[in-house]
């Protein structure tokens, strides 16, 4: 039986990707997306380069349309930090999917984007200035919150740094989507 896709939500560096190969790596039958790759795939520019060429708003357009456009049965799909927030987004995938939203301490976000530079423009100038990224950190987050609190699940991503770690969390995961009658599909 088709299984609807299950979006992966939340705050950037909260493991979406990390998480959502993991898992489709462990269930060969999911296939994953990654959103931010699908939008620089279509646009054959990177995201920073869409934002600084055509805007933010160009960029969110093609967001909402690309995140129709790839969502299929048996997927995952890791979505950018903010498409929850934009357009009618959180209401398309709430009606067509699970959501399920990656939550992570402050100090590993801070971490694990301190590992990335290069990757997310809104904060690689702040990786030196502990802070002021603090500071960014809980302002964006208390602007999402809203958007991301309506998410059907809650995960705890605090633990993927290493295989031992994604491993566990990949179980707990299963576990946490079989406890809500839910589950990943499998190829038997």
């Amino acid at each position: 039986m088709p299984q609807r896709p299950l979006y992966l939500i939340g705050f950037m560096a909260s493991g979406k990707t990390t998480l959502g190969k993991a898992l489709c790596a462990r269930f060969p039958a999911c296939r994953f997306i990654d959103l931010d790759q699908a939008i620089e795939t279509r646009e054959g520019m990177s995201v920073s380069e869409i934002f600084d060429r055509r805007g933010a708003d160009y960029f969110r357009a093609a967001e909402s349309d690309v995140l129709r456009s790839v969502t299929s049965e048996n997927a995952i799909v890791a979505c950018g930090g903010g498409t929850p927030c934009h357009s009618d987004n959180m209401d398309y995938m709430l009606a067509h999917g699970t959501v399920v939203w990656l939550q992570a301490p402050t100090e590993v976000t801070i971490r694990r984007l301190a590992l990335a530079p290069g990757q997310r423009p809104l904060v690689d100038a702040l990786l030196d200035n502990k802070p002021a990224l603090e500071a960014y950190i809980d302002r964006l987050m208390s602007e999402r919150r809203p958007h991301y609190s309506r998410a059907h699940l809650i995960f705890d991503s605090g633990q993927l740094e290493d295989e031992e770690q994604i491993e566990s969390s990949c179980a707990a995961f299963s576990a946490m989507l079989h406890q809500a009658g839910l589950s990943l599909p499998t190829n038997e």
